[in-house]
C-alpha cells in the first residue's frame, strides 16, 4: 500500500503545476476541497486543520498574497490537496471513516516534510491580522 501511495503522491506532485500555473484551475480545486471537507466527515481535528491551513496557504499563494514560500512547498500542498478531493485514492472515499485514513496520513506525511515553511506562513497570518 505504501507504494502505491507514494505513486500516487509523485503523479499529483506533477499535475500540481497545473493548478499552480493556472489561477482559475486553481481556484476550483480550492473550491472543490471546501465542498468535500464540509459536506463530508473528513477525518479527524488535526486532519481537519491540516487541510485548512493548506488550503488557506494555496489561496493565498494563488492571490499574490502571500510570497514567501518555496516552489517545492506549494507543490507539495497542491499535491496533498489534490490526494485529498480524489474520490478513487488508495483507499475510497466512499468505504466509511477508512476512506479518510489514508488522506489524513498522506497529507501528515507531507505537512511534516514542510512544517517549516507551515509555521513561517502561519506567523505571517497571525502577524497580518495586525
Amino acid at each position: 500500500m505504501e507504494t502505491k501511495v507514494k505513486n500516487m503522491v509523485k503523479k499529483d506532485k506533477k499535475k500540481a503545476l497545473e493548478y499552480i500555473k493556472n489561477k482559475e484551475k486553481g481556484k476550483k480545486l480550492i473550491d472543490e476541497a471546501v465542498h468535500k471537507a464540509r459536506n463530508e466527515d473528513s477525518g479527524t481535528k488535526e486532519f481537519k486543520s491540516d487541510l485548512k491551513i493548506s488550503i488557506s496557504m494555496f489561496k493565498s499563494f494563488l492571490s499574490g498574497e502571500y510570497k514567501n514560500i518555496s516552489k517545492r512547498t506549494i507543490i507539495t500542498i497542491v499535491a496533498a490537496i489534490l490526494y485529498f478531493v480524489n474520490p478513487f485514492d488508495v483507499v475510497p472515499d466512499f468505504i466509511l471513516y477508512a476512506g479518510y485514513i489514508d488522506d489524513a496520513l498522506v497529507f501528515s506525511m507531507l505537512l511534516r516534510s514542510i512544517k517549516k515553511e507551515i509555521e513561517n506562513y502561519k506567523k505571517w497570518q497571525s502577524m497580518k491580522e495586525y
